[in-house]
């Protein structure tokens, strides 16, 4: 552990995303902070008219990482963090997730953590 100046989490760092603040929510957020995702088609694309209420019928939602982990998974009642455990895997200039409630644990070596 002599090799790194963070031996625990540091409470007074910043969340990940105040680094990158936009115009855009979280969970509608594109490729970077301040473009958002197109709406979801009507009947999730499959049938024209009015969206559907009935209980087989497509859910119009954002279709993030974020949104789908963050504010979708909420409905099935998830284990305690569960909701924070975002996609680890971003390939710079290729993609961006936000990750709302993450903090940095070692922003030297790009390490996040609760």
């Amino acid at each position: 552990m002599n090799n790194c100046n963070y031996y625990e989490i540091n409470l007074e760092q910043p969340y990940v995303d105040a680094t990158h603040p936009g115009s855009v929510h979280f969970y509608k957020r594109s490729y970077n902070p301040n473009i958002s995702m197109p709406p979801s088609p009507k009947n999730g694309g499959l049938y024209g008219g009015e969206q559907s209420n009935k209980p087989w019928a497509s859910i119009p939602v954002t279709p993030t990482a974020t949104n789908y982990i963050n504010n979708n998974l909420k409905s099935a009642n998830p284990p305690p963090g569960a909701i924070y455990q975002y996609v680890g895997t971003d390939r710079f200039g290729n993609n961006y997730t936000p990750t709302p409630g993450v903090k940095w644990y070692n922003p030297s070596f790009f390490i996040k953590g609760l």
